[in-house]
């Protein structure tokens, strides 16, 4: 008896060894590398792109587990319910809509909307649903409007919406802050859940120094 509880415990050593090194592991190679890169999220035009109340998962960050490296670093991953309402996360005019494909797989072909915003930056969502856009090329969207419904095409496990920024010559995702995100200094965070329009931007930054 006293041999097998031995043994147990040796097991469960074991076990914390593996489980601590995960954890640490986690924290190391994900997630942001430099917080110095992002803009104050007291002052960011961008608002988290579903409807104000409402709360969802984050199920990848930047630097993400699946992806999220190299060019996509800056990317985030929201799990939502298919025909969620997708609302433009800052003001901008659309410059391209694709909502014609249907399906999901490894390389399949993807549904998206693209905002390009005053300063030249794009936003991009993608994982449209078919026929799911509610916009058109060259009309001009209100922060908080609605653009499309989130769907679960292309490269996809689960239904969500895959929100990133580029520059105008769209050469990498850029880090960026959501003004209405709790804490976290407007970095969504993955497997955390975030509500959208909760927080107006001088108190989340005072939260974020707490």
């Amino acid at each position: 008896m006293r041999m097998m509880h031995g043994v147990w415990r040796v097991v469960a050593a074991i076990l914390l060894v593996i489980l601590a090194s995960a954890v640490g592991a986690y924290l190391i190679f994900t997630g942001p590398r430099n917080f110095a890169q992002y803009p104050d999220a007291r002052t960011s035009p961008y608002r988290l792109p579903w409807e104000v109340g409402k709360t969802f998962l984050c199920i990848q960050s930047n630097r993400a587990v699946v992806s999220h490296r190299g060019r996509e670093e800056f990317a985030y991953d929201f799990a939502m319910p298919l025909g969620t309402e997708i609302r433009a996360a800052r003001a901008g005019k659309v410059i391209r809509v694709v909502a014609e494909h249907d399906g999901h797989g490894y390389h399949w072909p993807n549904n998206l909307v693209v905002i390009q915003h005053e300063d030249g930056t794009l936003g991009n969502y993608l994982h449209i649903r078919k026929d799911g856009s509610r916009v058109a090329v060259g009309d001009v969207i209100q922060q908080g409007q609605v653009i499309a419904e989130s769907g679960h095409v292309g490269n996809s496990m689960l239904p969500h919406l895959h929100f990133h920024v580029t520059d105008k010559d769209r050469k990498g995702t850029q880090p960026i802050t959501f003004s209405d995100v709790l804490k976290d200094a407007g970095i969504p965070r993955m497997f955390k859940r975030y509500t959208a329009g909760v927080t107006p931007p001088q108190t989340q930054a005072a939260e974020s120094r707490n």
